[in-house]
């Protein structure tokens, strides 16, 4: 029995309307049912006989079923029409592959009789199939993403990594920094405990020279008074005198005090300026993220060495480039800045300057073009990155100063040179020029030589205590025309003096010409 049977009334066949419910289980149309008992003239229900004395009562959840099931059915009635060719009023049926339409077999005799027509239910299955294979890789991402496996995850794993190594390094560090400040307060506790005892042992030693001295006189005169009378009364004057003797008090002078301003004058400087013995400055900082998982970046972040393994004791690095460069971390503006690289006995390395890595492929080429100027030694050859040329130094390079600084032309334009200097006798010894200027340059260094590091030196760091001049006016800095203005200005009025003087002569030459 079909649904629409099971919700039709016995009494009209037709769907129920407004349900009533009987003593006896049946439900009736409220208008069928009171048809039928006024028809009867008896309260029997029409399928069992039953009789009902008591008046129905309103089927609520037989009525909510027949409106469900009513505008469930309207509604299919309404998507079937929708489902029917506008044009022939026939059944879509079909699929036109070439037009990208559905179809009905009419429209197929007119219109697409030469096309490549599928039946409607083999498209829509050959699409779906489409559609999921289209699906998998972003099925395979969520996947990727709900348990963990995707990039984002390797990445936060990788950063909680780098945090605990973060962290302990910066335990060590200031452990080293609590250990100098603990032992240099220890020392100048100590220097201060030192001078105490030197004060108080001088003070003591002339605390007992003048008790022995009191002892002396005391004794002395203890001795006259024995004597006997005639001795005593002629010795009396002079017994009498040394009696009133005392010792003068001692002078209170700042020598025997403790010498504070010695220990505490300027102090944290003084402890500061010490510190840079413990706390050297390094002019360029290499950025680990940036290497490559075969080189090895030091965890001061001063130094790197090229090795043929990936890294054992560390956590497995994000592979960020696949070449074997390594830049510093923070880019070089306008001015004059240095820095030394370490290079010892490595006979294969690369350095110089760039402008950084965002957004440049990988593994492309170290040339000028692509934002490069370096110098790479190969065994006894150098060359330049943007050049052919090669040439060879008598002397083996330990340590490579790089100077970048900027330059100007007459014309007015602004670049940059990069020069590189045996920073054991300050020798210049090559030399890039025409970099461009107003974009930071980042150092960088390639170590192509396993197991030999090449190691950024910490600078000199020179502390200079100016001393306050109030009456001395602080000149602003000029530029070259503001400095020179009046000197340019001359040089204008002479030039054109002379221009003068030689279109006069030039005239007269011409009129003396015309006379003849």
């Amino acid at each position: 029995m079909s649904l629409e049977e099971e919700l039709s009334c016995p009494v009209c066949t037709e769907l129920f309307t407004d349900p009533v419910l009987l003593s006896c289980g049946h439900s009736f149309c409220r208008q069928c049912i009171n048809d039928h008992w006024t028809s009867s003239r008896s309260r029997n229900c029409p399928v069992c006989r039953q009789l009902s004395p008591q008046q129905p009562v309103s089927n609520l959840s037989l009525r909510n079923t027949c409106e469900s099931y009513l505008r469930e059915n309207n509604t299919r009635k309404e998507r079937e029409r929708e489902h029917v060719c506008q044009i022939h009023g026939e059944k879509i049926e079909l699929f036109c592959q070439t037009d990208e339409q559905v179809l009905c077999s009419e429209c197929k005799k007119h219109e697409h009789g030469w096309h490549k027509i599928h039946p409607l239910q083999q498209a829509v299955r050959q699409r779906k199939e489409k559609l999921k294979a289209a699906l998998r890789p972003a099925e395979k991402s969520l996947w990727s993403l709900q348990n963990g496996a995707a990039q984002d995850t390797k990445i936060s794993d990788y950063n909680q990594s780098q945090v605990q190594q973060t962290e302990r390094r910066i335990r060590e560090e200031f452990k080293k920094i609590h250990r100098f400040l603990k032992k240099e307060e220890e020392g100048r506790i100590t220097a201060l405990n030192e001078e105490e005892k030197q004060k108080r042992g001088k003070l003591e030693k002339r605390r007992k020279g003048r008790i022995h001295s009191l002892s002396d006189r005391l004794r002395e005169v203890e001795e006259g008074m024995k004597d006997d009378d005639i001795t005593f009364l002629q010795n009396y004057n002079s017994l009498m005198n040394r009696a009133k003797y005392t010792l003068p008090d001692a002078e209170l002078s700042s020598e025997a005090l403790v010498d504070v301003p010695k220990h505490l004058g300027n102090l944290k400087y003084q402890v500061w300026e010490k510190m840079k013995d413990v706390c050297p400055y390094y002019p360029v900082i290499l950025n680990p993220n940036a290497a490559p998982p075969d080189v090895s970046v030091s965890d001061d972040l001063t130094s790197v060495t090229s090795s043929c393994f990936h890294r054992q004791d560390k956590h497995k690095a994000l592979r960020l480039h696949r070449n074997r460069m390594v830049l510093g971390s923070v880019g070089y503006g306008d001015g004059v800045h240095t820095w030394e690289i370490e290079v010892g006995n490595n006979r294969h390395w690369t350095l110089g300057v760039c402008f950084g890595s965002e957004g440049k492929p990988p593994t492309q080429p170290l040339t000028p073009e692509n934002g490069f100027w370096g110098l790479r030694r190969d065994g006894y050859l150098y060359h330049f990155l943007n050049t052919t040329l090669i040439f060879k130094l008598v002397t083996n390079l330990q340590v490579v100063r790089v100077r970048l600084e900027d330059c100007y032309d007459m014309k007015g334009g602004w670049w940059r040179n990069v020069s590189f200097y045996d920073a054991s006798n300050d020798r210049l010894f090559a030399y890039i020029t025409g970099v461009p200027a107003g974009k930071d340059l980042f150092p960088f260094v390639i170590p192509e030589e396993p197991s030999v590091p090449l190691r950024v030196l910490p600078a000199k760091v020179t502390l200079t205590v100016k001393q306050f001049e109030p009456f001395e006016p602080v000149e602003p800095k000029l530029s070259f025309k503001e400095r020179h203005r009046v000197l340019i200005i001359i040089c204008f009025c002479v030039i054109m003096a002379i221009l003068v003087i030689l279109s006069w002569n030039i005239d007269d030459e011409v009129h003396e010409k015309e006379n003849i």
